[in-house]
């Protein structure tokens, strides 16, 4: 009886504990979930909202698909992100206004991490956190998120995405070995698991990349091998769809449209089956037969169950107009489009390929118009339309600002130095649109101009140089060393300057020599009385060698030669400005600091400052005692000297001795006054009295206001 009893009451205490414990379990999530993760994700929504980032794409709308190779070519950039992954990039200015709510959901989701780490939140949580470092550009912190994912919950409906993701990631980053490695787990994981969306977006990403790296077998691969392992019908012609599309845009057209032909032995959707038949179409177009096309989009205009597809139908036909250079027509059907169809994807795609022609027939102004009508809505053409409406405007603006000062130029007219600068800027800036637009032959024309017309003595024609000459780099290496060199011997100080050293092989010693060579030549010139050469070396020293070591001490040479030998007062002046403004704490500075003060102030005409009314120059006029001021005072101890009688003959005759004793005395008196002399104490007396500037330097002004009798006396 008493065992009966005690496994009834076992049986009530794991019933309890199961209760208890599943309790527990729930109240976990719940308070997780409207503590910390439903905030978490209302976050994680308003961001994706804020860039119209869209993570899947919706299946209820005809793709838009373009046959041009500035799309899809891998030959781009290899510095810049792979173009297909442009739809994946935030930029920081789409990020900027929710910068703070991705910074919540990463804190968020550490919240739920730690103190929630049972809940059924860890995945989601880890997921939105992996989220949050992808559209912040942090690959890294993403990708480890990612990985504690799969590691921790593989079987999670979410892991399947946290490796596409990773994969993503990687080929941003253009590691494409390890995405690759990574979409290939991604595509094992996807069909373990049935998510054929993963699978379906893992496909295109991995043609992509072929694509991207010119490997167009590669690319075809992941379709034929999903065609063959699939047992879905449906399946089966949505890839064999995608498939024909590939083919497509890289411009296969005959390939394509056999491929397009076999959608149909599937169990293709209705979409499907539009998609396969338009695409034919405009496949035909390509080849140019028309009336095979047009036949494809009149059944397609008539069949009601793609009705709401008349948009794409309708840039179809433009398409085909257009490639029958039927102008007029494609005119008339350009303003239905923008009344009927306004800011369709399809017909936006179709202006854009009207403007590549005039662009390509060197249109440009009228090519820009389509470009700027094609980039208002997202599609795949904005990004490429972005960037040649930016170029061919900055182009626009660049020929109206050459025109005046080049015509000039070439009519032998004389412009100033800073409308020649402007003039050089401008053309290599044009220089720079044709290299991006490819127009190779125009790139060398202008660059060439802007190193012609540049002003010498700037640092921007160093840019313009070595720019030029790594263009010329890969079709002309002799000028473009040849042009590197230019800029090593003119340029040395700037950044293209050290650049260009390195490239050639300079070392840091060809600099310092070059400088010491010129002081030296000025310097040696100077002595020879070759004042004007001497500072033409001076002056190219500073030109070529500005901020150099040298450079306080040849301001100073400079003006001191000015002053000294030419006696050009003013353009000495100007040389001991910039010494001192420059260089304050130098000793060449110091030496005329005061000097440079002083004048300033009487040629502005303002009043001089009390620390300079000391210093007051004024002409000196020799005075009579001038030599009693050289001479030492009497010693302070000794006596004032008594009045001595003159010896008169008698006395001599008389008293011999008496001359000799005289002479002694007089000999003794005089090296009395040597020993007292004290030279330190006489010099500074002359110098209170008399300043070294007063007897020796005799400033501009005052010596130009002195009267006529005055100056000749001097």
């Amino acid at each position: 009886m008493k065992v009966q009893k005690f496994a009834i009451n076992t049986k009530y205490l794991i019933l309890v504990l199961i209760i208890f414990v599943t309790g527990c379990h729930s109240w976990d999530n719940f308070t997780t979930y409207y503590n910390t993760f439903y905030n978490q994700q209302r976050l994680l929504d308003e961001a994706e909202d804020e860039f119209t980032f869209q993570a899947e794409k919706t299946n209820d709308k005809p793709r838009v698909v373009i046959s041009d190779s500035a799309l899809y070519s891998g030959n781009t950039d290899k510095s810049l992100v792979p173009s297909f992954m442009d739809e994946y990039i935030i930029t920081k200015q789409q990020r900027q206004a929710v910068e703070q709510q991705l910074d919540s959901i990463i804190i968020k989701g550490s919240k739920v991490l730690s103190y929630h780490p049972k809940s059924d939140y860890i995945a989601k949580s880890l997921y939105n956190i992996a989220l949050a470092y992808f559209y912040k550009n942090e690959w890294l912190p993403s990708q480890i998120k990612c990985s504690e994912l799969v590691d921790k919950y593989p079987t999670n409906d979410l892991a399947p995405n946290a490796l596409i993701l990773y994969a993503k990631s990687l080929l941003i980053q253009k590691k494409f070995p390890a995405a690759e490695v990574m979409l290939s787990r991604t595509v094992d994981l996807a069909w373990q698991m049935k998510r054929y969306d993963v699978l379906s977006e893992a496909f295109r990403l991995q043609a992509e990349e072929q694509l991207y790296l010119n490997n167009l077998d590669e690319a075809i691969k992941p379709y034929k091998q999903a065609i063959v392992q699939s047992d879905d019908s449906e399946l089966k012609a949505r890839w064999q769809l995608d498939l024909a599309l590939l083919l497509y845009r890289i411009g296969k057209f005959e390939k394509a449209i056999n491929e397009f032909d076999k959608v149909s032995h599937y169990s293709p959707t209705y979409i499907t089956t539009y998609e396969s038949l338009l695409y034919k179409a405009n496949s035909l177009t390509y080849l140019k037969k028309f009336e095979a096309a047009e036949k494809i989009f009149k059944e397609l205009e008539n069949d009601g169950k793609y009705e709401e597809w008349m948009a794409s139908t309708f840039a179809g036909e433009m398409l085909l107009h257009k490639m029958q250079n039927n102008i007029p027509q494609f005119t008339k059907d350009e303003k239905i489009a923008d009344s009927a169809y306004t800011n369709n994807p399809a017909i936006i795609a179709v202006y854009y390929l009207r403007g590549r022609d005039l662009y390509d027939s060197a249109k440009y102004n009228e090519a820009l118009g389509y470009f700027a009508k094609s980039r208002v809505v997202r599609s795949p053409v904005f990004n490429q339309s972005n960037i040649m409406n930016s170029l061919l405007t900055t182009w626009k603006l660049k020929q109206a600002q050459i025109a005046t000062p080049f015509e000039m130029i070439k009519n032998n007219k004389n412009i100033t130095d800073s409308s020649r600068s402007a003039l050089a800027k401008n053309l290599f800036e044009l220089g720079r649109v044709h290299d991006q637009l490819g127009n190779k032959d125009s790139v060398e024309y202008y660059y060439s101009l802007a190193c012609k017309i540049a002003p010498p003595n700037e640092n921007a024609t160093a840019k313009y140089l070595y720019v030029y000459s790594a263009f010329l780099e890969s079709s002309d290496l002799k000028k473009s060393d040849s042009l590197l060199d230019v800029v090593v011997h003119h340029y040395p100080f700037t950044e293209y300057g050290k650049v260009s050293m390195s490239k050639l092989g300079y070392t840091k010693a060809f600099i310092i020599d070059t400088v010491q060579e010129l002081f030296d030549s000025g310097t040696e010139l100077m002595l020879n009385n070759e004042y004007q050469y001497a500072i033409k070396q001076f002056t190219t020293l500073l030109e070529q060698f500005p901020k150099n070591k040298l450079e306080p001490r040849t301001l100073y040479s400079v003006g001191w030669l000015y002053e000294r030998k030419l006696r050009n007062y003013d353009s000495a002046l100007i040389y001991y400005k910039m010494l001192v403004s420059k260089y304050p704490n130098s000793p060449y500075a110091q030496d005329v600091k005061l000097s440079v003060e002083y004048l300033t102030a009487v040629k502005s005409g303002q009043p001089v400052p009390d620390y300079l009314k000391d210093r007051k120059l004024s002409v000196y006029q020799p005075q009579q005692d001038f030599q009693k001021l050289l001479e030492p005072p009497l010693p302070t101890q000794a006596a004032p000297p008594k009045p001595e009688k003159n010896l008169n003959i008698q006395d001599i005759i008389a008293d011999p001795s008496k001359l000799l004793n005289k002479t002694k005395e007089m000999f003794q008196n005089q090296i009395d006054k040597v020993k007292n002399f004290n030279v330190q104490n006489q010099l500074d007396s002359l110098k209170n009295k008399m300043s070294i500037d007063s007897l020796t330097n005799f400033k501009i002004n005052q010596i130009q206001k002195l009267p006529p009798d005055t100056t000749k006396h001097k």
